[in-house]
């Protein structure tokens, strides 16, 4: 049976075929549309993880610091109750020894303590007489009743310095306990919304983070490389003598860039007007490897806020603090106290042992294993554990000695 024809219907059959011819081409230009918009997706959630995990590193730090200056106050505050408690007892005796004194002098009591100076007493100015009790009270010889002045001076400061110790620590106890309260919630989202985009996207925001390590890591390369030409072009055109490699003192021949070795010492015939400028890197300590070692056998140990316990917890600058200690380094508690009290090396010439320390302020501090590994404590509801360097939030590299 023939099927009855119109218009309709052809033109049905001809927008059906060019469809048909049209789809594969149409195919791969979706397909990049939507690998487009899923790497995009990747970039914001990386971007919004960072800065959340940056905002939480620095509470944590905010908060150590405020226990660290906490501690520090409380042991004030016990020496300062102790000066307190002398003085005091200082002043008692002394008191009672002046009234004692001046009693018997005037009263005429008891032996003669003042001797024959004072056999007649009417001769002498009252001044003199105050002057002569206070000395024989205070059996010194030199001191007068200024020293009692003195002395209740020296107690109201010590008992003002008290107080306003005091008045730090309760302060600073509702800081804490503020300070402690924001990281927790900040760091609890940061997990919440990590683990979710985890799952959506799984490899694909380790794959980013990576990416984004080695490109800053490359650049950090790039910019000591440049910086070593400008050196070497500095020596070239004053006539040589200066060291170019970025030599650690303490008989490095040239500095490690990349695995590559760059740099000696450029030579001229004649004398240079002026040295050229040179990159001083401290050698790297022998303790490293102890102090590594140290942090190694801490692997798995929870992190915890302003700790340094080993096999129980740590924090970031506690793990460093513990392990440098193990070697026998004595760092600070905190990391932005450990970056300042350390000398700094260029981040392309970081080798293992030095401290990575991460964002502006300084907020978290690992230790540097070198091949682009990191150990640490975050705060990220983990462990001790080793991860990749992020090169692009590390700010400052430090060199323990």
């Amino acid at each position: 049976m023939k099927l009855p024809s119109s218009p309709r219907v052809g033109r049905v059959i001809l927008i059906a075929s060019a469809l048909t011819m049209a789809l594969p081409a149409l195919l791969p230009q979706a397909a990049q549309a939507t690998v487009g918009d899923q790497r995009r997706e990747v970039e914001r959630i990386v971007d919004e993880l960072d800065r959340l995990h940056s905002q939480a590193d620095i509470l944590a730090e905010d908060y150590a610091e405020a226990v660290d200056t906490k501690n520090q106050l409380t042991l004030g505050i016990a020496a300062a109750e102790q000066r307190v408690a002398e003085k005091e007892s200082e002043l008692d005796s002394l008191r009672g020894d002046l009234a004692e004194v001046a009693i018997r002098a005037f009263t005429g009591n008891g032996a003669d303590v003042l001797g024959p100076l004072f056999s007649n007493a009417d001769q002498y100015s009252e001044g003199l007489r105050r002057d002569q009790y206070s000395r024989v009270a205070l059996s010194v010889g030199t001191s007068t009743t200024d020293d009692l002045d003195e002395l209740v001076s020296d107690l109201d400061d010590e008992r003002k310095d008290l107080e306003s110790k005091r008045a730090q620590v309760e302060a600073l106890t509702v800081t804490i306990a503020d300070k402690q309260q924001q990281t927790e919630s900040l760091t609890t989202d940061f997990i919440q919304r990590r683990d979710s985009a985890q799952a959506r996207l799984g490899v694909l925001i380790e794959e980013e983070e990576q990416r984004r390590a080695d490109e800053a890591y490359a650049k950090l390369q790039a910019e000591f490389a440049a910086s070593q030409r400008a050196v070497a072009n500095t020596s070239a055109n004053q006539g040589g003598g200066g060291t170019t490699g970025g030599a650690a003192t303490g008989g490095s021949s040239g500095a490690t860039v990349g695995g590559a070795t760059s740099g000696g010492t450029n030579g001229g015939s004649a004398p240079a007007p002026a040295p050229a400028p040179t990159i001083n890197v401290p050698s790297v300590s022998g303790r490293a490897g102890i102090a590594i070692q140290a942090a190694q056998g801490q692997l798995g140990v929870s992190y915890r806020y302003a700790t340094s316990n080993p096999g129980v917890s740590f924090d970031c600058s506690g793990l460093t603090h513990y392990a440098w200690g193990q070697a026998g380094v004595y760092l600070p508690r905190n990391s932005r106290a450990q970056a300042a009290a350390l000398p700094r090396v260029p981040a392309a010439l970081a080798q293992a042992g030095d401290l990575l320390f991460y964002y502006s302020p300084i907020s978290h501090v690992g230790i540097y294993l070198g091949g682009g590994q990191i150990l640490h404590a975050p705060n990220s509801g983990t462990v001790v554990k080793i991860s990749s360097v992020s090169w692009g939030k590390v700010t400052a590299v430090g060199r323990p000695g």
